[in-house]
């Protein structure tokens, strides 16, 4: 499995980061409101869906960095349901046109998003005679603005076919116009230009002289008395569009009711090449599946500052902190000295090199070899609140375990330690300890009550995209937990994606033998006190130093 496979979550992480936006991967639709981006559930571990995955994050993406969506508020566009329909046609080839030229390699995965749906296209060619007009011509506005825009080689042919077969079906003159105007959209600068083509393109179908050579107009609204839902649809266009006193728009009004209704008020469906369902019904999750395998939101947020005394709940783990902190020193210190250098030599040390002095150096500089993660991840899900007869709930203690951990790895030169708990309030996961932060200065978020569920995937892909960006030589996660993650499938994911890059995740339970059902490497706790037992000698072997580790 590739490592663009695997790391779908954390380019989504990114994404969620540049843009000022939150993130999630979860149902069957890829949308934005211009602050929260949602694509299909995927199949990440399938090589080609990961790339389609990636062309719905870009596209999305783009709206949001793009789009003026104060537009798809004014009347002109909510209201009519074709300049809605053209706009959002036009933007989607304006705003990918843009966002190719700022990210490399997100052109190939949005032709391919563009081509994926082979069959789709087949099947819409098969039965061009047979469909409404204006959904062939909004097909043809699509293709041909793309093969302008983003100049999709597929796009062109297909245009081109939808092309000669418009002109059965519309005046020549009306259809040449309408792709004059189209194939500005190269030239577009933003949403305001683009919506003004749509006035130009919509004054074309609008105008008396615009018919369908099948339009017939002695018989069109004889639908209407034999179909309620049609009447319905038919009766709020005309309402919209206030076409009450032009035949004509009222046959655009039915229209545009048909269209509606063939595609279920879903604009995605009103073209083909951009289906979401087609997707789902062929990746493993379906849309049958959980919500539990979704990946919510991804939004960094720091954790709601708890008690201002936290930090006195764990006074009395000074020396078992002081142990764990000198044991790992000395690795680091061992390590440090194994490849010591500097620019100055310290003369009176130097003379005892013979002897087995290794401090030579005035300046010692601790190699980047030697840089090692600590990421410590607690969950504070609802089933933490239980006490199994203790004075304390689970997350209590899990809260205190996670403050001494963090406090025993404060100050050492070469480490950077992290705490993350999941969930958090109102995304996957809240931070309680940046890398570059000390754990006894924010010791008041690690005071967290339960709530939620168990997002662990969610929670271990951030601690990947953590290490991606520290880029450290060792890297260790500490799971703080009771039992099961919402979804075991994604994460056995991240079991798989961390052995293929040496990330060591260890698991400490408290009071909960499940844990051994995910985790290879588990440790069960009852309270943070019994760190100084079984979790201890965890440390000791992780930070061991042996001979072996020391050049001479």
């Amino acid at each position: 499995m590739s490592y663009k496979q695997q790391a779908m979550p954390i380019m989504v992480n990114n994404y969620s980061r540049l843009f000022g936006v939150k993130v999630r991967m979860q149902g069957t639709v890829a949308y934005t409101n211009g602050k929260v981006i949602t694509i299909p559930r995927m199949d990440i571990t399938d090589s080609l869906k990961a790339r389609i995955a990636y062309g719905y994050l870009a596209h999305e993406s783009a709206h949001v960095r793009f789009t003026d969506f104060s537009i798809l508020k004014e009347p002109l566009v909510r209201d009519n349901y074709f300049m809605f329909l053209i706009f959002n046609i036009l933007e989607d080839c304006r705003i990918e046109r843009l966002i190719s030229k700022i990210y490399i390699g997100v052109y190939e995965n949005l032709e391919l998003l563009n081509d994926y749906y082979k069959k789709d296209w087949e099947f819409f060619l098969k039965t061009l005679s047979a469909n409404q007009p204006m959904k062939v011509l909004l097909t043809f506005i699509q293709c041909y603005a793309q093969s302008y825009s983003q100049k999709f080689d597929s796009s062109r042919a297909r245009a081109a076919v939808l092309y000669f077969h418009l002109r059965k079906r519309i005046s020549v003159k009306n259809l040449n116009a309408i792709a004059a105007i189209v194939k500005t959209i190269s030239s577009a600068e933003n949403s305001k230009a683009v919506l003004l083509l749509c006035q130009s393109i919509m004054s074309i179908i609008e105008s008396e002289n615009f018919s369908f050579s099948d339009d017939k107009s002695l018989n069109v609204f004889e639908d209407l008395k034999k179909d309620s839902k049609l009447k319905s649809k038919f009766d709020e266009e005309v309402v919209f569009n206030k076409a009450e006193n032009s035949e004509h728009k009222k046959r655009l009004a039915l229209e545009s009711a048909k269209l509606k209704i063939a595609s279920g008020d879903d604009p995605k469906k009103i073209t083909p090449g951009k289906s979401v369902d087609a997707i789902v019904e062929e990746n493993s999750a379906g849309q049958d599946s959980s919500s539990r395998e979704d990946f919510g939101e991804f939004n960094e947020c720091i954790c709601t500052e708890g008690r201002a005394d936290f930090l006195d709940s764990v006074k009395d783990s000074y020396a078992l902190r002081q142990s764990l902190s000198n044991q790992i020193r000395a690795y680091v210190q061992a390590h440090a000295m194994s490849c010591e250098s500097g620019s100055k030599l310290n003369i009176k040390r130097a003379q005892f090199i013979p002897l087995g002095e290794k401090r030579i150096f005035k300046d010692r500089i601790l190699q980047k070899d030697f840089s090692t993660s600590v990421h410590i991840l607690v969950d504070v899900s609802s089933s933490m609140l239980t006490q199994d007869g203790f004075q304390t709930s689970r997350a209590e203690e899990a809260c205190k375990a996670a403050l001494m951990l963090s406090l025993a790895l404060e100050g050492i030169d070469g480490l950077s330690s992290m705490a993350t708990f999941f969930p958090g309030r109102s995304s996957e996961f809240e931070i309680a300890l940046k890398a570059e932060e000390r754990a006894s200065r924010v010791a008041v978020r690690f005071d967290q009550k339960p709530r939620g569920s168990t997002p662990l995937a969610q929670a271990l892909w951030h601690a990947f995209a953590c290490i991606e960006k520290l880029n450290p030589v060792r890297n260790i996660i500490l799971v703080i937990t009771d039992g099961m993650p919402d979804s075991v499938s994604n994460v056995n994911n991240c079991f798989t994606y961390a052995k293929e890059h040496n990330i060591e995740i260890y698991g400490l339970s408290i009071r909960s033998e499940m844990i051994k059902k995910v985790f290879s490497n588990a440790i069960i706790l009852n309270n943070a006190k019994e760190l100084s037992g079984s979790a201890f000698k965890l440390f000791k072997e992780l930070f061991a130093v042996h001979n072996s580790q020391i050049l001479e």
